[in-house]
């Protein structure tokens, strides 16, 4: 059957279903704690408690957003631990059966965006903390966080499920007869039930929906959605939607639809902020786990707090080469790859990033606390924050949109603006050909050391195969971190194939 593209559906029904593998993933609103979130809307605490479950499922998963945009790139190889499953990332021949290309955490979070959204309307202005002005920001946040799931899903997995509304207890659909159908969900087999609620919808829906989202969010989110008499967290306003990042993520979506002159405009509110930050200051957000030094650097990203083994993630497991720390050295940084990027000396980022520590090569920014490689992060606390949209994005985004609309003059200076808060000298105008691909090449260098291991690498590779239309720019990249010339060309040949840019569904998942 062919299904509408405009589905209502109802959570408590299909919540429970048994017949549909990660059915929960796709559909549990409940928190952790067993607190539903259908109990509160009463008050402004209870309200901002909800909001804040929006994100639950999405900290602790990072771990997969680092296979899917870093390993699979060209600065992260094998460490001395072998596991098939991440072997397969860092060789691009991941399987359908890979457990890490389950998506049902971003599912879990656009549910409960689509629960927010229906609920919000029964949280009435009171006339004291519950105003319709403050009430915007949470509409905001679940548009901002909805767009930035689908953001992740479209570029990784290409056609995906776009779900927009709750479940319901009837469906529409058109039958094979061309018949526009309404039945009871209860009513509807297994197979059926698959087909509505897992059916893939082509990607230029998506990016729709997710242009239309971000839309909204930046409307909305006029000030933060915490600011309903609470006092106020710092770690909120890293890890809360807030307008910088709605506009940051907005340039990089413009960007990923070709839309160069909004891009460029979305991205020119972020830089008159004037948030890019400092040399001397960088690597504190690296060091520390210190919020206030994360914002001056980032709009959004996660925050991890060690107790008793909760809020962490995987990446000391991932990247430390120490055993009783919890490290399995399973990736470490293809260090020739590396040095060829991080090529000049003045560049603050380099130490923080990656080094050679104890003759082992690590990737430093998730188990390092000092720039000097002599002090490490305690034993099973992988507590490091992850970076998800930073400021410099947005002024790198900015330069490559203004190069692309051939504005070569906007594009070198937010080259060397980036350039020059990193501790090295600016470009003069006789040092570098201002020709387009030359400033192109630039710019997305300065992005892969600002963003290096962060899960970013893979998608810019993308950006610039699909959207900017240099081919072959995939195998020719990423097949450089092989040594052996029989791998370099068997995975240079694999990556020509447009089909190895998108990470396999489970089929299961489609039925």
């Amino acid at each position: 059957m062919r299904i509408m593209n405009a589905i209502k559906w109802k959570l408590p029904l299909i919540a429970g279903c048994l017949f549909l593998t990660a059915c929960g993933d796709f559909f549990d609103v409940d928190p952790e704690n067993g607190a539903s979130p259908d109990d509160f809307y009463t008050n402004n605490s209870e309200l901002n408690s909800v909001a804040e479950g929006m994100y639950a499922s999405l900290a602790p998963e990072v771990h997969k957003l680092f296979l899917w945009g870093s390993a699979r790139a060209d600065l992260v190889v094998e460490g001395d631990t072998k596991d098939v499953y991440i072997s397969e990332f860092l060789n691009n021949t991941v399987s359908v059966i890979n457990p890490y290309t389950d998506y049902g955490f971003l599912y879990k979070a656009i549910a409960r965006c689509n629960h927010q959204l229906k609920n919000l309307p029964r949280m009435k202005p009171n006339g004291d903390k519950v105003t319709v002005t403050n009430m915007k920001p949470f509409y905001g946040e679940v548009y901002f966080l909805r767009a930035w799931c689908y953001f992740q899903l479209v570029r990784t997995f290409g056609e995906v499920p776009l779900l927009l509304e709750e479940i319901s207890d009837e469906v529409t659909y058109i039958n094979e007869a061309g018949e526009e159908v309404k039945v009871s969900t209860i009513t509807m087999s297994d197979e059926e039930l698959r087909a509505v609620v897992l059916k893939p919808v082509e990607t230029q829906k998506i990016w729709t929906a997710i242009l239309d989202d971000l839309a909204k969010a930046r409307e909305l989110l006029t000030g933060t959605s915490y600011n309903m008499g609470f006092n106020i967290d710092t770690d909120w306003q890293l890890i809360r939607a807030n307008r910088l990042a709605a506009y940051t993520l907005s340039a990089e979506v413009a960007l990923w639809n070709g839309l160069f002159d909004e891009a460029a405009a979305l991205g020119e509110y972020v830089v008159l902020q004037g948030k890019l930050g400092v040399a001397s200051t960088w690597s504190t957000q690296y060091t520390t786990t210190d919020a206030a030094s994360a914002i001056l650097y980032n709009s959004f990203g996660f925050k991890y707090v060690f107790e008793q083994g909760f809020r962490m993630q995987r990446m000391q497991e991932f990247t430390s080469p120490i055993e009783t720390d919890g490290g399995k050295y399973l990736v470490k940084p293809k260090m020739t790859v590396c040095d060829r990027l991080f090529d000049e000396a003045k560049d603050v980022r380099t130490n923080v990033t990656y080094k050679r520590v104890n003759r082992k090569e690590v990737i430093w920014k998730y188990i390092g606390l000092d720039e000097d490689g002599k002090s490490m992060r305690d034993p099973y606390e992988s507590i490091a924050n992850w970076y998800l949209l930073k400021h410099a994005d947005a002024y790198l985004i900015k330069g490559i949109a203004e190069n692309e609309r051939g504005n070569i003059g906007g594009a070198f200076e937010m080259l060397n603006q980036v350039r020059e808060a990193r501790g090295m000298q600016r470009y003069t105008r006789t040092d570098i050909s201002l020709d387009k691909q030359t400033l192109r090449d630039l710019l997305f260098k300065e992005k892969a050391r600002e963003d290096a291991f962060e899960g970013k690498r893979w998608y810019d590779l993308l950006l610039r195969e699909t959207v900017l239309h240099e081919s072959g720019i995939i195998a020719r990249t990423v097949s450089e971190k092989y040594d052996d010339q029989n791998q370099k060309d068997e995975v240079y040949n694999r990556l020509l194939n447009e089909d190895s840019w998108y990470l396999p569904i489970e089929p299961e998942r489609w039925k």
